[in-house]
């Protein structure tokens, strides 16, 4: 058998072919044709991408019918509504697209904050689809049928069915986490009608079988499921291998974001009042979370652009890229340099400050670029381990961490973080990790089996990382962080 897993991000989307065995056979990627940072997203350019990344992937195959299944995982946050028709009235709205207002801020106040929090388990911000969606109804020139969140627009193309998974429903600030459906009292309170909103399954659930003239199309077999997704942070921790409590991912790409597994929900809404989500996590009794930081990649990749430039040459020479030499270059001891990486701001969790600029404190004539990059890496991890101690001030720890991503690779980072998180590194040796458990969850919703009884057939790691000699001193300069850190909040003069 072969599950076709795909994931769409805000940029692109992927779609890549795993052998029930867990061989990779196949993958396809295609960047959306925009300009940088443009927020809307034309929905058939979507859709047009996804279907070729399908047919290109499954043209790579050595027998198509094969295929059993199609997953479909994305970013959330986004939707695309539709008339009754199923045509698109507006384009995508990307998450970080701004639709924040005075209507919204309004409808917050009427409603409170609290019962947002204790209800939909997030603080209330115009980053998810109630304000998209209170944005929505006033441009489309038509009525709105459904809002079909990003997997589940896909799979209705597909499949004609108009559906969503939890952990998408989740982010849309309506839906009640604890009893796992639509908040009827929100919906009432927000005037959002609930025929408008998707048919919630359980993630992983069978949507339908593909339509048959885009069977045809694509050069799959008829019968060939089609399987609605996750979030994609949910998707990548099954990839990963996050199974237990007490597991976390932690993916380093330009953003960073470590997703903890955890048994209950946190009572105290100081979990919500530091942005963390709490999403229930596949079919499990547990739950997750997503702390992020979205200047994490972006400050190590501007170090290379900007600071190391002058290698491209010599890595070129040797076959390797830039990333390569740095990591080689790297000091062994921590360095006495103390970075706030925030050069895109104070995105993600704890505290959100759009304002907020970047800080190298501590530099002398004895500074040289090494030392530099070394404690850029310990400022990103800094930042994570913060989000850390917040989670467990909510009682959501981890004792193991799945790494993977683009910083995974790096063994001077991977050591970085084991010393000042203080807990066991596992590299993940497999790089499609959000499209892998989506065609976990296919294989899984065609054989009914466990999905995590199948992932391990997929799960592949390197040799674990455990804290050494400068855990220690990390444990001391992290105070010194949390120390600069509070102080930059606090003056406004330092931006």
């Amino acid at each position: 058998m072969v599950s076709l897993g795909i994931d769409i991000g805000g940029t692109g989307c992927k779609c890549v072919a795993f052998h029930e065995n867990g061989t990779q056979l196949a993958v396809a990627y295609r960047e959306y044709p925009l300009s940088a940072g443009q927020a809307n997203l034309p929905p058939d350019m979507m859709t047009d991408c996804v279907f070729q990344v399908i047919g290109e992937c499954v043209k790579q195959l050595p027998d198509r019918n094969e295929v059993v299944a199609i997953t479909v995982s994305s970013f959330g946050e986004s939707f695309v509504a539709v008339d009754k028709d199923g045509k698109a009235l507006t384009d995508i709205l990307l998450y970080f697209g701004n639709t924040d207002s005075e209507e919204f801020a309004r409808l917050v106040r009427s409603v409170g904050e609290e019962k947002f929090m204790r209800i939909a388990r997030i603080l209330p911000d115009a980053s998810y689809s109630l304000s998209k969606m209170l944005y929505t109804r006033k441009v489309a020139d038509r009525p709105v049928w459904k809002y079909l969140f990003i997997a589940g627009y896909i799979t209705y193309r597909l499949t004609g069915r108009a559906c969503t998974d939890v952990s998408l429903a989740c982010r849309s600030l309506l839906y009640d986490v604890e009893n796992r459906c639509w908040s009827e009292e929100l919906l009432q309170q927000c005037g959002i009608d609930a025929d408008t909103l998707p048919e919630v399954l359980p993630t992983g659930g069978k949507v339908g079988t593909i339509l048959p003239q885009l069977a045809e199309k694509l050069g799959l077999p008829e019968n060939v499921q089609i399987v609605i997704g996750a979030h994609d942070q949910i998707i990548n921790a099954l990839g990963a291998g996050v199974q237990n409590i007490g597991d976390a991912v932690d993916t380093s790409g330009t953003c960073e974001c470590l997703t903890p597994l955890f048994g209950k929900i946190p009572e105290n809404l100081d979990f919500q009042k530091n942005n963390f989500a709490c999403v229930p996590y596949l079919d499990s009794d547990g739950y997750v979370t997503y702390a992020y930081n979205i200047s994490a990649g972006s400050v190590v990749r501007w170090y290379r652009d900007a600071l190391a430039a002058h290698l491209g040459d010599e890595a070129a020479q040797q076959g390797k890229s830039i990333y390569d030499l740095l990591n080689e270059q790297c000091p062994d001891a921590p360095t006495s340099l103390m970075i706030l990486p925030f050069l895109q701001g104070m995105g993600g969790t704890p505290d959100v400050d759009a304002n907020a600029r970047g800080l190298i404190a501590g530099l002398t004539t004895q500074t040289r670029l090494p030392d530099i990059y070394r404690a850029i890496l310990e400022g990103i991890t800094f930042e994570m381990r913060y989000n850390q101690e917040k989670l467990g001030e909510n009682g959501v720890h981890f004792t193991r961490l799945y790494a993977c991503g683009g910083g995974a690779k790096s063994p001077a980072w991977l050591q970085i973080k084991a010393d000042i998180l203080g807990c066991q590194i596992i590299p993940v040796k497999r790089d499609e990790t959000g499209a892998m458990g989506s065609a976990i969850l296919g294989l899984a919703a065609v054989t009914g089996e466990d999905p995590f009884a199948i992932a391990k057939n997929f799960w592949q790691y390197g040799e674990a990382i455990r804290p050494g000699a400068n855990q220690t001193i990390y444990n001391e300069r992290y105070e010194i962080y949390k120390a600069l850190r509070s102080l930059y909040l606090q003056n406004a003069v330092m931006r």
